[in-house]
């Protein structure tokens, strides 16, 4: 079975890739996947912790909250807008690499959690987030993928 990912590449170094997740957040895949691929500035977030973020613009084509909560764990990638402004709204993807409580300065954020980053790269999350941190925003480029499972690996061999 092919599963379709979700590419995260870093201008200093480091891929992340994040497996979709269509049975919780099918629109808001579906519209992400449709403003792919998308370059932008990736910043680490000053309100919500652990959480490195970059600009998306979706506007009318935006989606709704679809299982929206303001608790993140370790590898989620979300989208969060300010939902109350309308086609106008700040929006952006956001990544985690540690377990927090979404928020901005009005108080918690609502996001949907669309694509998680397997326990595998983790680190190399935690890595890119400190970098951001430490060093400031960088480029980011997003694009979607396809991984083959093991089983069809075995297959072509």
């Amino acid at each position: 079975m092919t599963q379709e990912l979700l590419r995260l590449e870093f201008e200093r170094g480091g891929v992340l890739t994040a497996r979709l997740l269509h049975d919780a957040a099918s629109r808001t895949v579906e519209r992400v996947l449709a403003a792919l691929p998308l370059e932008a500035m990736a910043y680490h977030s000053r309100w919500s912790g652990r959480e490195v973020n970059f600009p998306i613009r979706l506007g009318a084509r935006a989606p709704a909250r679809e299982n929206d909560t303001t608790s993140v764990g370790c590898g989620d990638v979300i989208y969060w807008r300010e939902w109350e402004k309308g086609d106008d709204a700040a929006e952006a993807l956001a990544f985690y690499y540690g377990a927090e409580v979404t928020r901005d300065h009005r108080g918690t954020l609502p996001v949907n959690v669309f694509a998680r980053i397997p326990e595998a790269q983790w680190a190399l999350a935690q890595q890119i987030g400190v970098r951001i941190w430490r060093n400031g925003g960088e480029r980011v480029r997003v694009v979607s993928g396809k991984n083959q499972s093991e089983e069809q690996r075995q297959d072509r061999a």
